[in-house]
């Protein structure tokens, strides 16, 4: 290989950010039906190896390939849920950031962000901004982290963020939202049977409708919440 061609190999999902991620996976959308993926391997290269495309043509073909199957495989790794990573800002700080610790009081106003954000990859950073922020205070595995003040506050510096911490979050984020979704339509269920029993007497054609319509609600938001996109790399 020409040794003037520097070719910057990700050697695992920590390795590439977040706004990589994001350019890839337009360039994928747009061009994953194409009959010539060629142009798709190359533009795999440009974005996570740091090379041009003009360069590109310098790469043994053995390279080529061999490269290109690497960063395929670590598109499709398996990414659980890492709380803490690290950011090293243009200032040269380092700060480290973690992930909301107790769910359970999560205001309203990051749950909307949340929700807004995290279904599209183009905001998948200010989504990020929402459950990760820089810890104010720890003592071994326990932390505590900065005040929400919007996604705004953090969400540039999240593009930088490693790919692996991003999509595990957006995975947990799912899952806890389907198991949430899956409990909260199968007590309510059961709670609007048992309220539509004590009042059989009670214009029960009317209760039915009522209770069909929200359970028909739940359901849209149910559905809603666990839209997981699925993107098949290895097929490239």
């Amino acid at each position: 290989m020409n040794h003037s061609l520097e070719l910057k190999i990700p050697k695992t999902l920590r390795n590439i950010r977040l706004h990589q991620w994001v350019k890839f996976l337009d360039i994928y959308e747009k061009n994953k039906d194409s009959e010539n993926q060629e142009f798709l391997n190359k533009k795999v290269l440009e974005i996570f190896c740091g090379v041009s495309l003009k360069e590109i043509y310098k790469i043994p073909i053995s390279s080529f390939d061999a490269v290109l199957s690497h960063i395929y495989n670590l598109l499709n790794s398996n990414t659980p849920l890492i709380r803490t990573f690290k950011l090293k800002g243009v200032d040269d700080v380092e700060v480290e950031f973690g992930f909301i610790p107790n769910l359970d009081k999560m205001s309203y106003g990051e749950w909307e962000d949340l929700e807004n954000y995290i279904h599209e990859p183009k905001n998948l950073h200010k989504a990020m901004a929402v459950l990760y922020r820089p810890i104010a205070f720890k003592k071994k595995d326990r932390y505590l982290i900065h005040e929400y003040k919007g996604s705004e506050e953090y969400s540039e510096v999240m593009k930088d963020m490693p790919i692996d911490v991003a999509l595990g979050a957006k995975v947990f984020f799912y899952r806890l939202a389907r198991k949430l979704g899956d409990y909260t339509m199968a007590y309510t269920l059961k709670e609007l049977q048992e309220r539509e029993e004590n009042h059989l007497n009670e214009d029960s054609e009317k209760n039915g409708e009522v209770i069909k319509q929200y359970l028909n609600s739940l359901e849209v938001m149910s559905e809603k919440l666990t839209r997981l996109q699925s993107f098949q790399y290895t097929n490239v």
